[in-house]
C-alpha cells in the first residue's frame, strides 16, 4: 500500500514540475528529461503492485492498478518532449509576420488576423494565389504549434 501511495505522490510531483516548467516558472533541468523513465518506472511499481493484489486475491484492485499501469506505461513511451515556451523557429516567426501579429499571439488573434487578410487576399475576390497560399501556409504553421 505504501508503495501505491509513493508511486501517486512521485507521480504527481512529475505532473507538477513539468507544468511549472511549461508555464516558465521553473527552468528545466535534466531532471525532467529523465521524466519518461521515471514513469516507466513507476509503471513497473504499480504493475507489480497489482500483481501482489492478485495474489492476495483483490482482483478489483488490481485491475486498477494493473490499468493505471498500463496508461503510465503507454504515456510515457508515446509523450514528446516539450518544447519551452519561448523557442520559436525562424518559420514560426516569418508566419507572424505574415500575419502581422507579434510573436506568441494566442488562437483567437491568429485565427482572427487570417480572416481578416484573407478577405482581401483572397483569388475570388480579386486576391492573388500566391499570396492565399502563403497567408494559410502561415496559419497552418502557427495552428498545428498549439
Amino acid at each position: 500500500m505504501y508503495l501505491i501511495i509513493a508511486t501517486a505522490a512521485a507521480f504527481a510531483l512529475l505532473v507538477w514540475v513539468g507544468r511549472q516548467s511549461r508555464l516558465g516558472k521553473i527552468k528545466p533541468g535534466p531532471w525532467i528529461r529523465q521524466k519518461r523513465a521515471l514513469i516507466a518506472v513507476g509503471a513497473v511499481a504499480v504493475a507489480m503492485a497489482g500483481v501482489i493484489c492478485v495474489a492476495r486475491g483483490q482482483y478489483i484492485l488490481a485491475s486498477i492498478l494493473v490499468s493505471i499501469a498500463f496508461a503510465m506505461a503507454g504515456g510515457a513511451r508515446y509523450r514528446s518532449e516539450p518544447r519551452p515556451a519561448g523557442a520559436w523557429t525562424q518559420a514560426e516567426i516569418e508566419a507572424y509576420r505574415t500575419l502581422g501579429l507579434e510573436v506568441g499571439a494566442d488562437r483567437r488573434a491568429i485565427v482572427k488576423a487570417w480572416k481578416q487578410r484573407m478577405k482581401a487576399a483572397h483569388p475570388d475576390q480579386g486576391g492573388s494565389d500566391a499570396l492565399a497560399a502563403k497567408l494559410n501556409a502561415a496559419r497552418d504553421t502557427l495552428l498545428k504549434r498549439r
